[in-house]
């Protein structure tokens, strides 16, 4: 397949491209009255604002709790922090099951 005419150049049709993107300025630059245009413009969709205005939120908490952290270091030098083992023994076999079932799909 052939592509850029039959000349062999250094580009891929990159000459008609440039040609053709240089005329368009110069007709924008005449259809304004010889002022050049302001600019490229985006338009973000109202997802996307969201999206921002989520990421904004959570960037302004903090990604540790100090006082829980703090309160937490205490009540274990204290011996004041008491694990349920039982129900840390339901949370694994809860995980050990859920991994077993979405690794087989």
């Amino acid at each position: 397949m052939k592509i850029g005419g039959g000349k062999k150049t250094g580009g891929v049709g990159t000459d008609t491209y440039v040609k053709g993107t240089g005329d368009k300025s110069q007709a924008k630059k005449s259809e304004s009255g010889g002022r050049a245009s302001s600019g490229d413009s985006v338009d973000i969709s109202l997802k996307g604002r969201d999206l921002n205005r989520a990421k904004a939120m959570l960037d302004s908490v903090p990604d540790v709790r100090g006082e829980m952290v703090v309160k937490l270091k205490t009540d274990i030098a204290l011996g004041n922090y008491n694990v349920d083992a039982g129900k840390v023994a339901e949370k694994m076999i809860e995980r050990a099951i859920r991994d077993s079932i979405y690794s087989k799909k």
